[in-house]
């Protein structure tokens, strides 16, 4: 690439700066394009005469100026003029600004935007929680769960039912395990949705590690969903040294029995009281909520979602391409 750079060494001006200068003059007309490559340091240096120290310390310059990005290994890069990208905002003006670019950039009217910054202006936290995942078991697990924990409004409903209601989880904060967060993201793409994963936490893991080899663990849920990730973890955890068992709470003849005679009963929140009901001898509940998520799903609480779902056509109102 040819730069078109004199340098007047008889000015009285640094080289550096009128380096500094006529690059940056160049970026700002377009002459060099955002994403453009400069000249390798002593590949310039070269060309125009100079120690590869000053045209090192120029792009160290035009990289402080937010013009050119030095990357490792591959070069010296244009960089768009100004802001481009939400991470390099650095005032809540500039991200609005950004966002309500990219919005108008990809094809959406005045009119669209418009309506969806009311959306949002409108918008209050969520006031409840909506657990979405297609087995009922596993849904009122998680509100049982919830209600405990956080201390406000919590439903279950299928993926289907917000298929044809996508409104359920307006203004709500919606839970799904990792597995149907694209579908309910794509049936109602305004809705605040977050994550709960099954985990096991330490303490529990910790009893189950400590049991003697040959002991019996009977896994006791309401929810055929956690069964099959249990038995996994516990074989996991100990292989062949202890003797694992799962059942559902539904199927007591299955496991009434069972629940005396094993060295450890772990339950979830909706099984406990019958594990104990039925006479085992060492009952410990684990919960899928663990503190960490907790934590998380007070914080989303706190963050404003719309009201309302936008209208279902609003990708129709673009601006014609």
């Amino acid at each position: 690439m040819a730069l078109d750079i004199v340098l007047n060494r008889r000015g009285g001006v640094p080289i550096r700066d009128q380096l500094v200068t006529q690059l940056e003059l160049k970026i700002l007309d377009g002459s060099l394009a955002h994403g453009q490559r400069l000249p390798s340091v002593r590949s310039l240096a070269r060309r125009l005469k100079v120690h590869h120290n000053t045209v090192s310390a120029a792009y160290q310059d035009l990289e402080e100026a937010g013009h050119v990005e030095l990357q490792r290994g591959s070069g010296v890069f244009v960089r768009r003029a100004g802001v481009s990208a939400l991470p390099e905002a650095k005032g809540l003006d500039e991200m609005i600004r950004l966002a309500l670019h990219a919005a108008f950039r990809k094809g959406f009217s005045g009119a669209d935007i418009r309506a969806a910054v009311e959306r949002w202006l409108a918008a209050a936290p969520p006031d409840r929680v909506v657990v979405v995942d297609p087995s009922p078991e596993m849904g009122e697990l998680l509100v049982h769960e919830l209600k405990q924990l956080l201390g406000i409004p919590a439903t279950a409903c299928t993926v289907e039912d917000v298929a044809r209601e996508p409104g359920r989880v307006a203004g709500a904060l919606t839970l799904v395990l990792p597995y149907h967060v694209a579908a309910v993201r794509a049936l109602s793409p305004g809705a605040s949705v977050e994550v709960v994963t099954l985990e096991v936490a330490e303490p529990d893991r910790r009893a189950v590690a400590a049991l003697p080899a040959g002991s019996i663990v009977l896994f006791l849920s309401h929810s055929p969903t956690v069964l099959p990730f249990a038995s996994v973890f516990l074989r996991s955890l100990r292989g062949d040294e202890i003797l694992v068992e799962t059942r559902l709470l539904a199927t007591p003849r299955e496991w009434k029995r069972l629940v005396k005679v094993a060295d450890l009963v772990l339950t979830d929140a909706l099984s406990t009281e019958a594990a104990r009901a039925a006479g085992a001898r060492r009952v410990r509940e684990v919960r899928v909520v663990q503190p960490s998520a907790l934590e998380r799903l007070r914080d989303a609480l706190t963050i404003v979602v719309p009201r309302a779902e936008p209208p279902a056509a609003a990708g129709d109102h673009r601006r014609p391409s």
